[in-house]
């Protein structure tokens, strides 16, 4: 049964679904009141259950509900997804007898609805959030017009219990948001007295908290704003709007003491029907102020030529009295230039490429001519850095006169030459410094790659001429440890700020002396390890991470774990893995594959948070440590629940919606646990029964899961043993002809008497064959003994053998079947193979071509269970088969439901026209079998016939036939006396 809110207005169903968002926040915060009403309806109706649900798009959910566990059901199986069609009370008086309803999960399961009935809650804009429902298990022919009217009322008075709530929430929220703000927000009324507060009003200010209110607006505001503000105050109390609000303004304030501040105030204004109200929000500037005051002062007043251009225009918006002096402009004049016109005319087409190529971060240093008012050229060296100034990106420049530096550089220059013929093709850094002074006399070229500099800006200067004091000092230091030691070499490891960032060096720095022995030069040699360093880092880094995703991996996992056991704080193990991940990363290549596990991480991070551990195993399983406040699992389970919510949304890899899920397992700590591996064992228990429940689960873990996978482990050992000892055998259920009622074939059925445990069913064993690897051996056994055993039986009685889905990997089937047929002389026709459609759920072609094989074979193939499976009828287009086996589902209901008769029309309708002969299975009266019978079905298979026999009891049934050719009326009378 499908909801009906596609017949909704979509326009409604939006504004209806954003109301009913309103009030999630009660998914959490239950609240007794919804309690006591829906004991009030079932009460005053007798029903054993009510509920309060808010229905939402693919979901419905419960504030409130007596007598039903679930706190949200699919909105495809909700009733009162029906209710939002309409403003009067839904009443379904049996819904086993209403269409809409009687093929309904609710209805044929637990809870088994029979009678419904639920009052719309209506908010005053007219949306219906969801209903307010009382339900029985036994139909009621009766709702009278008063019963209706009283449900209405409940309904109502639930509304507004609803509206309270949300406005409480929204009102709690608006004091948190006052109270956590970090500016001040402060309410007057139209004299200027405060009637409120919040705590960083009193900070700003430096109030006492509380000592702001029934106080006067006019002591913290300057009289100009406070002039401009009841101007505008004057024009709003006379308009006809209700709100006003003024442009933010900057001015000053007055704290408690007097103290000016610099402040920003956005102020606003409002009407009630009984007064005016108004409100400032007020940032404290002051420190911005400052800093923009200190940037002016060491602009203007610098040494330095200075000037700053819009990185738009390049027009010159600000320019120091340095530059000014240099370039021979006065400020106005300078003022009215670009950056284009101090550079000669044939550079400026390509400086304006350069500007305009500046990115968001960009630095800069070069050598250039610049013009000055008079004409002059000039050699400047420009250090240009980008910035933003009075709300504009621009450019900062400084400008040095080259003249003095090379004059320095001449004097150097002899000295330069002896040096560079040694030094330059040295890789490593190597730097001279004096020893009395600490300046630098050599730089070589590796040294300048490394710092992203010229030796020209470090001969003649010492470390506290060009870097940072607390650098300074420590190179500093390093140098008179090397230059005490005398001729012993000092090897130190240090950081460096460069161009390219922090780079660490291993530097050897020793003394050199003159005649004296004094020690006249230092002389150091400096080698970036910075990268092995990094790979180093990088090793250790990976050796605990994932290098797809960048989480954690199965070894750091196992120790956050460990860390987390010692600790007396409980947590959850959430292990997950994804559904249909091997299909989707077949589909969309490995690299698609390999984006959608690292969008997949980003989007669990993001619901995972700083507090929770997140860890990618392998493949496509992750796991994660949830720390439980409370002691309990409800949290852990919830968190469950939004993986898999979220994990179930579409990702777009490469322009394309890719679809997948999870399923969770969780196992919590001391509970179930307190070690990894007992922990990781038991989440990986819960996972694999959240998955055997179906895709997109979440399952806890119990005791019982453990002894479940002991049990099945010993199965497993057991039934190997019992392979070899022949404590497997067979049965044979016959299956007749609808219209001569003789036996036309027999289904071999694979039978487990356990010495110590009896009989075991093959739902529990056949499992266990397929996870143990031993279904082949198996299966090629049940194909030997039923083929031996059919060639003894009367033609032309065929036999017909199940085969696994795992009997398909590989291709050594169609040669199993040839021996088998070999070995028992059984003519191919006799044999009937019979698969499900879960053969089809992977590796679809591979099985089709296999099929082929075993048909060219000569033996017939059947489709079993059909109908139950994903897409019959695209099967039935690519292979032609020889049977199809009516599922026992549509039987079992066939004579009292229209649904299953429908089916099982189709399902014959379908073997007429291939052809294919239609089998029913699990014909269980005469009622069914006449149906069946009617509808023209071939075939029929179920206890009403008969039982799955031993080969003695199948031999004597067979002789009863060859001496009777009434045996089928014999047979039934017994069958009917047993």
């Amino acid at each position: 049964m499908r909801s009906p809110s596609s017949s909704l207005n979509a326009s409604t169903e939006r504004a209806r679904l954003a109301e009913v968002r309103t009030y999630n926040f009660l998914r959490i915060e239950k609240d007794d009141t919804f309690d006591e009403i829906v004991g009030i309806a079932a009460r005053i109706f007798n029903t054993p259950t009510s509920l309060v649900s808010l229905v939402e798009e693919d979901v419905q959910w419960f504030a409130a509900q007596k007598g039903f566990d679930p706190c949200q059901t699919s909105r495809d199986v909700s009733f009162c997804a029906h209710a939002l069609e309409s403003t009067n009370v839904l009443v379904v008086p049996d819904a086993k007898s209403d269409p809409r309803f009687c093929d309904n999960g609710l209805v044929t399961g637990e809870p088994f609805i029979r009678f419904y009935a639920g009052a719309p809650l209506i908010t005053s804009n007219g949306n219906i959030l969801g209903t307010l429902c009382i339900i029985d298990v036994v139909p009621r022919a009766v709702f009278s017009d008063e019963d209706k009217r009283i449900l209405a009322s409940l309904a109502k008075l639930a509304v507004d219990q609803l509206e309270l709530k949300r406005l409480s929430q929204m009102q709690r929220a608006a004091l948190c948001l006052n109270r956590t703000s970090q500016d001040a927000i402060i309410h007057f009324d139209l004299e200027g007295t405060v009637s409120y507060a919040n705590l960083s009003a009193h900070r700003i200010f430096e109030y006492a908290d509380g000592d702001l209110v029934n106080g006067s607006i006019n002591r913290l505001i300057s009289p100009a704003f406070h002039r401009k503000m009841r101007a505008a105050l004057r024009k709003f109390a006379v308009s006809e709007t209700d709100q006003l609000s003024l442009p933010p303004y900057e001015g000053t304030g007055r704290t408690r003491t007097g103290k000016q501040i610099s402040i920003e105030v956005s102020a606003g204004a409002w009407k009630s029907a009984e007064n005016m109200s108004m409100g400032l929000i007020v940032r404290d500037i002051t420190e911005r102020k400052m800093r923009q005051a200190s940037f002016e002062m060491l602009f203007d007043r610098n040494p330095i030529a200075m000037w700053i251009f819009d990185a738009n225009t390049l027009s010159f918006v600000a320019i120091n009295d340095a530059a000014c002096a240099l370039y021979g402009y006065s400020r106005a004049e300078a003022l009215t230039k670009t950056a284009l016109d101090v550079r000669p005319e044939a550079e400026r087409a390509a400086i304006r490429s350069t500007i305009c190529s500046f990115g968001e971060s960009y630095e800069s240093s070069s050598p250039g001519t610049h013009i000055t008012a008079s004409g002059t050229a000039l050699k400047i060296l420009t250090f240009a850095r980008r910035l933003r100034h009075n709300g504009k990106d621009c450019v900062v420049v400084a400008n040095i006169d080259l003249t003095e530096r090379d004059k320095a550089e001449s004097e150097l220059a002899s000295t330069q030459i002896f040096l560079n013929a040694v030094i330059e093709s040295i890789p490593s850094m190597i730097f001279v410094k004096e020893a009395s002074s600490g300046k630098f006399v050599l730089l070589n070229k590796a040294g300048e790659k490394l710092l992203g500099t010229t030796r020209d800006k470090f001969v003649g200067k010492t470390d506290f001429d060009l870097f940072d004091s607390a650098d300074a000092e420590r190179f500093s230091d390093a140098d008179r440890t090397a230059i005490h030691a005398g001729k012993k070499i000092t090897t130190i490891n240090e950081t460096i700020s460069t161009p390219a960032g922090l780079r660490l060096l291993r530097t050897q720095k020793v003394g050199v002396p003159d005649a004296d022995g004094e020690a006249r030069y230092l002389l150091g040699i400096s080698e970036d390890i910075t990268e092995a360093a990094e790979a180093e880092k990088r090793t250790q880094y990976l050796a605990h991470h994932d290098i797809l995703t960048d989480l954690p991996n199965r070894r750091s996992f196992q120790i956050e774990m460990q860390n987390h056991i010692s600790k007396p704080q409980p947590f959850a193990v959430l292990l997950f893995d994804l559904d249909r991940f091997k299909v989707v990363n077949d589909t969309i290549g490995h690299h698609g594959g390999d984006e959608l596990l690292r969008q997949l991480a980003a989007r669990l991070i993001s619901i995972a948070g700083n507090a929770d551990v997140l860890a990618r195993l392998g493949g496509d399983e992750f796991a994660l440590i949830h720390r439980m406040q409370t002691g309990t699992d409800q949290s852990a389970l919830k968190l469950g629940e939004r993986i898999v919510a979220a994990l179930s949304q579409p990702f777009t890899i490469d322009g394309r919606k890719v679809s997948i899920g999870c399923s969770v397992g969780i196992a919590t700590c001391p509970k179930d646990g307190a070690s990894t591996d007992l922990l990781l064992k038991r989440a990986d228990l819960a996972l694999y029964a959240a998955k055997s429940s179906g895709q997109g689960g979440v399952r806890l873990f119990h005791i019982v899961l453990e002894e479940r996978a002991n049990r099945n482990q010993m199965l497993r050992d057991e039934l190997r043993s019992a392979f070899v000892t022949g404590q497997l055998d067979l049965n044979f259920q016959p299956i007749y002809d609808a219209i001569t009622r003789k036996v036309v074939c027999c289904e071999a059925l694979l039978r487990w008497t356990h010495p110590q445990y009896g009989p075991i069913s093959p739902s529990e064993f056949i499992p266990a064959a397929e996870n143990s690897g031993l279904i082949n051996d198996i299966g090629n056994w049940v194909l030997e003994r039923a083929c031996i055993e059919a060639a003894k039986w009367p033609s032309p009685i065929t036999v017909a053998v199940n085969l696994s889905p795992k009997q398909f990997s590989g291709f050594g089937l169609p040669a199993s079947v040839a021996r088998a047929l070999s070995k028992s002389g059984l003519a191919p026709d006799r044999l009937e193979l019979e698969i499900t459609e879960s053969v089809f759920l992977a590796d679809t072609d591979e099985n089709i071509a296999l099929l082929r094989d075993l048909k060219n074979l000569g033996v017939r193939i059947a489709l079993d269970d059909f109908g139950t499976g994903y897409s019959s009828l695209a099967y039935l287009r690519q292979f032609s088969f020889d049977k199809l086996k009516i599922d026992r589902a549509f039987v079992s209901e066939v004579a009292h439901c229209k649904d299953s008769l429908a089916i099982v029309r189709a399902v014959i309708g379908l073997g007429r026209s291939f052809p294919a002969v239609v089998t029913a299975e699990g014909v269980e009266n005469a009622e069914q079998c006449a149906q069946l019978q009617a509808e023209g079905c071939d075939q029929f298979q179920g206890y009403f016939f008969s039982k799955p026999l031993g080969l003695a009891s199948l031999q004597a049934l067979f002789s009863e036939e060859a001496h009777s050719a009434a045996s089928f009326l014999i047979y039934e009378e017994r069958s009917a006396q047993r």
